[in-house]
């Protein structure tokens, strides 16, 4: 099987607690992202759209609902969905840690008060 196979809710609930062995390979942290056969398009536009209201929390349980996996892979697909969702910096083009941020870790720009 392919190391970016997503797991079937069958394989999720088998597997527990421990970690994923399967998904797409962050290239940060070194961690494997599981990727889900039984999360569908509606359900990952609705958990999108929490994390983006940065209801992370709602968002994991959501996931863990839709796809019966643990707190622990919810998390760590939230987390990594989050990351994906971020916007290049308008001043340096660096990525900004949440898509609305208002401050550039990388080149420190500011723009909180647009005057």
């Amino acid at each position: 099987m392919k190391l970016e196979s997503p797991y079937s809710r069958e394989e999720v609930k088998e597997l527990g607690h421990e970690s994923p062995e399967r998904g797409l390979l962050c290239s940060k942290c070194g961690a494997r992202i599981p990727q889900f056969r039984d999360l569908s398009d509606s359900d990952h536009i609705r958990i999108r759209q929490l994390i983006s209201n940065n209801k992370k929390i709602l968002a994991m349980l959501e996931l863990r609902a839709a796809t019966g996996c643990s707190l622990g892979w919810a998390k760590l697909w939230v987390i990594h969905e989050d990351q994906k969702a971020t916007v290049p910096c308008p001043y340096c083009g660096e990525p900004l840690r949440t898509p609305v941020a208002k401050q550039c870790r990388f080149c420190g720009r500011d723009w909180h008060d647009q005057q």
